[in-house]
């Protein structure tokens, strides 16, 4: 009888233990992908302990200090625990543990911040990933929409993408296919920040018949090249890409591929310069972006801090670098201008 009343007591214990355990599945997630598919060197010490010290946001009775060997954690200036680090520096699954047992061990020793657990984990989220390269970061759900305007009078129509996501692609096929014969578009990109990397790969798979759209390499070096499928939507018609310094990523991925194919001409201001191929994880109200690789021209170049330069240039003065901001329709008029030349 006495047995099993201590066997009821254990459960009873462990079961109060478990209330207040909580997953933190993001945190895991960020380790799971750092793990696989994060593109540069890491020190997963620097993004676990410095992600961490974002307790002290919430209570700042927890101070966390560490040794070569050890961590130490104190509470309201008493030490409550100490851990060893992991031996295998690189151990992502070691170090995903260790700072679930850290933060577990905070929600014990302090109710406040069991009530704002979720809050917390988002926090220690950001910090972490602002440890890494300066183009992975945690952001709200990106609104992505493409605006169009069909010019019935040139019988040419103009887009214009905010992002490349939610099936960009797909809008961009349906619009031009619901207008037959047109004699060009006018793809502006100015502004556009990228986006997610397949998206931009359908984009410019679109306009292109079996020619490279682009290379990419990863965290283990390994190259890989992408082709576009046959077919070309716009049947040679021609193509104007407008750009400005912020158009960046995904959306220079577009332009370098259709202006190196010979598809499309560039006009405008040089682009911003990003190369890196940013993985998503969606969680339920934000998105991890974590830079898994890097992608580069047809003709093998990096645009990293480069950028692209447009063919014709129509900043002040004629200058690459400089918009012209005193005309906002400058850059759509010489595009007009191109692609019914061509029929001309």
């Amino acid at each position: 009888m006495l047995k099993k009343f201590w066997c009821v007591l254990f459960c009873l214990c462990l079961s109060a233990h478990q209330a207040y355990a909580y997953e933190f599945t993001k945190i895991s997630e960020l380790f799971n992908m750092l793990q696989n598919k994060y593109a540069s060197e890491l020190d997963l010490e620097d993004v676990s302990l410095n992600g961490l010290k974002a307790l002290q946001q919430f209570d700042n009775s927890f101070k966390l200090y560490h040794s070569d060997t050890k961590v130490f954690l104190y509470y309201q200036n008493n030490l409550v625990a100490t851990y060893l680090m992991p031996q295998e520096k690189n151990n992502s699954t070691l170090w995903k543990d260790l700072t679930h047992e850290i933060l577990n061990t905070c929600l014990h020793y302090s109710p406040d911040l069991e009530k704002n657990s979720q809050s917390l984990e988002t926090n220690i989220l950001e910090a972490m990933v602002r440890h890494l390269d300066a183009f992975s970061r945690v952001d709200n759900i990106p609104s992505a929409h493409i605006a169009s305007q069909y010019d019935k009078q040139n019988n040419i129509m103009y887009l214009k993408p905010t992002l490349f996501f939610s099936g960009i692609s797909d809008n961009i096929q349906e619009i031009i296919s619901s207008h037959a014969n047109l004699d060009g578009i006018i793809l502006d990109l100015r502004g556009c920040k990228g986006g997610n990397f397949n998206e931009a790969l359908k984009t410019a798979d679109l306009f292109l018949d079996g020619a490279i759209i682009a290379y990419s390499s990863n965290n283990k070096k390994q190259q890989k090249y992408y082709n576009a499928t046959p077919g070309d939507i716009l049947d040679g018609k021609p193509i104007a890409i407008l750009t400005d310094s912020f158009t960046a990523s995904a959306a220079e991925l577009i332009a370098a591929a259709l202006s190196e194919q010979s598809r499309a001409t560039i006009i405008g201001t040089k682009t911003y310069g990003k190369n890196s191929i940013q993985d998503i994880y969606q969680f339920d109200d934000q998105i991890l972006f974590l830079t898994s690789g890097y992608f580069y021209t047809p003709s093998g170049k990096s645009i990293h801090q480069v950028g692209l330069m447009p063919q014709i240039c129509t900043g002040i003065d004629n200058s690459c670098l400089l918009p012209d901001t005193r005309d906002n329709l400058k850059d759509i008029k010489i595009a007009t201008k191109l692609i019914k030349r061509y029929f001309s």
